[in-house]
């Protein structure tokens, strides 16, 4: 992020005052020299190692591929249970977000995104899957179930990227656009879903809108203390606590320069901090730098299958565009509140605008993301190992 020079001046002074009062050790305390290391990133080193414990079930290695899944949020709302040839899905409701996702959307979302990684592992592993994903409510937990037979060994590109795919949150290449062919190739890969479909958002006009949209919903999220409240209880500012969840909204996955994860890190954390960092971020550079907005739509965003098969879709979406040296990530702050509207039962002008951006009958606007070219490395998030998302081996 570029900063101007009297608040590089203001972070410099902070900086030299905190470590003139023992400010180094808080540092070292806070993991301000430990970017990406500790037990909550080695799930991203581990993945695709071969299990030598002659015990662990052959599948569990699947669920490794899984856990790494693109998830709101980083809650990664995820339990499986794995049995002799099958792989069960549950989700973990007590890691929802409350009033940013009042109705289960992006946890939905988010499950389907753990399945394409799972698929994707089992299929590079000599084994076809059979996906089933179960409709449902809040009260029906298991979500899918996924058989596997022994096939024809594939190694899908897809597959050997899962360790390398994070959400780029960083500013994004101004003067390089994605082509047209880039995003029609893109569109392909929702072949398998027919109640899934892509829009994009390329022209100047549409970008300004869809940015300004995005910008509006950030302030009003903000403005609204229960789901202020329910984004920041994400916010894992301190070292141990990251290193003790391993899940949640890390500055090292900001998108910022090592200089400002640093101060960052150092610096108290509050609640307002928090939310003016989050809105100046979405204004520059997320919608400033979006070489194009997409939104992922669906015939009935009430249907959990659907929402699945749409998490899906943008797994795939993502792995594909790390392929193809894409940076990628989402942006769903006019649909979580869209959501709250519905909740409140207020007027919805979010709801309207979705509508009037996708002009597509008989779809609804779910999920939006921005796409461009990396201007740097996105570094990982914390996650939870295999392990401790299982129910049982057996």
């Amino acid at each position: 992020m570029i900063i101007s020079r009297r608040n590089f001046l203001k972070t410099s002074a902070a900086a030299i005052a905190l470590i003139s009062t023992g400010g180094v050790i808080r540092a070292f305390d806070q993991g301000a020299f430990s970017t990406g290391k500790g037990p909550a990133y080695e799930p991203w080193q581990s993945w695709n190692e071969e299990d030598i414990d002659s015990d662990t079930n052959p599948l569990f290695r699947f669920v490794k591929a899984s856990i790494l899944a693109s998830n709101a949020h980083n809650t990664q709302p995820w339990l499986y249970r794995i049995r002799e040839n099958e792989i069960d899905l549950y989700t973990d409701i007590s890691r929802n977000i409350g009033t940013m996702d009042p109705y289960f959307r992006e946890m939905n979302i988010s499950l389907g995104c753990a399945i394409e990684n799972l698929d994707l592992a089992a299929n590079a592993s000599s084994y076809e899957s059979k996906v089933t994903l179960y409709p449902g409510g809040f009260e029906q937990i298991h979500v899918a179930n996924i058989t596997l037979t022994p096939g024809v060994m594939t190694s899908p590109d897809l597959y050997h990227v899962i360790g390398k795919r994070h959400t780029d949150r960083a500013a994004y290449d101004s003067d390089k656009q994605v082509e047209p062919a880039t995003l029609q190739q893109m569109e392909k890969l929702s072949s398998e879903f027919p109640d899934v479909k892509v829009a994009w958002f390329t022209d100047a006009d549409k970008k300004t809108e869809v940015g300004n949209l995005i910008i509006h919903a950030t302030e009003a999220i903000i403005g609204d203390q229960s789901q202020s409240g329910d984004s920041h209880k994400w916010n894992r500012h301190d070292w141990d606590e990251l290193q003790r969840h391993k899940d949640g909204i890390s500055i090292d996955a900001s998108g910022n320069s090592e200089m400002i994860r640093f101060f960052g890190k150092v610096l108290p954390d509050s609640v307002k901090s928090f939310n003016d960092y989050w809105l100046k971020m979405t204004k520059s550079p997320q919608v400033s730098t979006a070489s194009v907005f997409g939104m992922l739509l669906v015939r009935n965003q009430r249907d959990r299958t659907q929402l699945m098969q749409a998490g899906r879709l943008w797994q795939r979406m993502h792995l594909w565009a790390v392929t193809n040296g894409l940076a990628a990530q989402p942006l769903n702050q006019l649909h979580e509140r869209r959501d709250r509207e519905l909740q409140l039962g207020i007027e919805p002008l979010f709801g309207k605008a979705i509508e009037k951006l996708v002009n597509a009958p008989g779809y609804e606007g779910l999920f939006t993301f921005r796409m461009g070219y990396p201007t740097g490395q996105a570094l990982a998030s914390p996650r939870r190992p295999a392990e401790e998302v299982l129910l049982t081996h057996h």
